[in-house]
C-alpha cells in the first residue's frame, strides 16, 4: 500500500510518501512561509524525486487537528481534492496522535502539547509501553498550560512546540517530574501520519472526503469574536 500524507497543522509543514515496507521520502520545512505557497510544490517535488505518479498512490492521509485553524484547512482541502479526483480513500488522524508517536517504545506518560495561541495549548495525555502500545487517557483539549498540571499524574515526557513556550514553567510547578523530548521531536511528521493511516485504510476504516472534518478542539477566533 502506497500512502501520501499531509500535515500542515503547525508551523512545520510535513509531506511524506510511504509504502508498506518503508518510507520513500519525507519533506519537512519549518520556516515563516505560509503553507498555501509550499504544499502543492512540495507534493510535486516529492513525487518527482521518488518517480511516483499520483495514480499509483493507494490512499491519502491528513492530520485533522487540533492545530492551526488555517493550516488544518489547507491540508484538508488538498487531501480531500486529491482523494476525490483519484477515487482513492482518505484517512484523517488527530494531530496529537501523530505527534505522540515521535517517541515510540517509551514507557510511561507522554504529553504532546502544541501552541494554541491566546495563552492556551492543544494537549492530551497518553500512556505508552515498551511494546509500542499507546493509550490516550484524556480528551483532546485546548486549555491554559497551567491546567496540564492537574492532568499530569506521574513522571511525564513532554513534546511539541508548546514546550519552548511553557515547558520550563510547568517543570518548576509540577509535583511530578517532567522531561522534554529533543527539539526535533516537537513537530508532527507525515511519515508517522502515513503509518497510522495505513493501518486504518487496510482495515477499511475511512470516510468519504466530503464528510471528513477538522478537529479544532475549540471555537475559532472569528466565532469567538462573533459571540462577543
Amino acid at each position: 500500500m502506497l500512502i501520501l500524507g499531509l500535515d500542515t497543522s503547525t508551523s512545520c509543514g510535513s509531506i511524506a510518501l510511504v509504502d508498506s515496507e518503508k518510507p520513500l521520502g519525507e519533506w519537512n520545512l519549518n520556516v515563516r512561509k505560509t503553507h498555501v505557497g509550499r504544499l502543492l510544490p512540495g507534493i510535486q517535488h516529492l513525487l518527482r524525486e521518488t518517480g511516483i505518479e499520483i495514480g499509483q498512490i493507494d490512499g491519502f492521509a491528513v492530520s485533522v487537528g487540533p492545530g492551526s485553524f488555517t493550516g488544518l484547512r489547507i491540508a484538508l482541502t488538498t487531501a480531500k481534492t486529491l482523494s476525490l479526483v483519484t477515487g482513492k480513500p482518505l484517512a484523517g488522524i488527530p494531530t496529537l496522535d501523530v505527534l505522540v508517536e515521535n517517541v515510540p517504545f517509551t514507557e510511561g506518560l507522554v504529553c504532546p502539547a502544541l501552541d494554541a495561541r491566546r495563552g492556551e495549548v492543544f494537549a492530551a495525555v497518553y500512556r505508552k509501553d515498551t511494546r509500542g502500545r499507546t493509550d490516550r487517557l484524556t480528551d483532546y483539549l485546548s486549555v491554559p498550560p497551567e491546567a496540564l498540571l492537574k492532568m499530569i499524574q506521574g513522571p511525564t515526557l513532554m513534546l511539541g512546540d508548546a514546550v519552548p513556550l511553557y515547558g520550563e514553567k510547568l517543570q518548576k510547578e509540577c509535583t511530578h517530574r517532567i522531561a522534554f523530548a529533543p527539539p526535533e521531536y516537537h513537530f508532527p511528521r507525515a511519515s508517522i501520519l502515513c503509518r497510522l493511516a495505513m493501518k486504518k485504510l487496510s482495515e477499511g476504516d475511512h470516510q468519504h472526503p466530503r464528510k471528513l472534518q477538522a478537529l479544532y478542539a475549540r471555537a475559532s477566533d472569528a466565532e469567538l469574536n462573533k459571540k462577543g
